[in-house]
């Protein structure tokens, strides 16, 4: 039977694979390991589809290799994130959200967009930018974290 409340805890809301509240100082590898990726999968899937999008033409700014060309080394730097962890990656992807505020402040937002769409884009990537300097500081310190055994062994690991 489907537990609604089990799932969030799982996948949402849980101190070992989805450690977001968690200060980085009482991190684990496994907690680290496990926000790195879900976080390296998230950037990748987004600016893979950005990478494509600039490709065909799709995007709102239209057909552009320069953005393509962008994206996917943004893609590129997030796999280096979620396998290595290495700072210097970390620090070129922040740079993504920044292209994007200057990219809106250029370009303007997309004719169709009403306020509210406009508001909500702003937010999510101000949040994105913010979050990044919790992905450089757990790639910083990732080799100082201690290796901690899991509370629950029993449970399945995220992915």
């Amino acid at each position: 039977m489907f537990k609604l409340q089990n799932f969030l805890k799982r996948y949402v809301w849980d101190e070992e694979t989805t450690p977001y509240f968690t200060r980085v100082a009482n991190l684990s590898r496994s907690q680290a390991d496990s926000e790195l990726f879900f976080f390296a999968i998230m950037f990748s899937v987004l600016f893979g589809v950005a990478t494509f999008t600039s490709i065909t033409g799709q995007a709102p700014y239209g057909a552009s290799n320069n953005a393509a060309i962008y994206c996917f080394t943004i893609v590129a730097g997030a796999v280096l994130v979620g396998t290595v962890k290495n700072m210097y990656a970390a620090i070129y992807v922040t740079s993504a959200p920044v292209a994007v505020i200057l990219a809106l402040l250029l370009f303007g937002f997309p004719g169709k967009m009403v306020l509210v769409d406009q508001l909500v884009l702003i937010v999510i990537d101000l949040v994105l930018l913010r979050y990044m300097w919790r992905v450089i500081t757990i790639c910083r310190v990732y080799k100082m974290l201690p290796h901690r055994e899991p509370e629950n062994k029993t449970r399945r690991r995220l992915f």
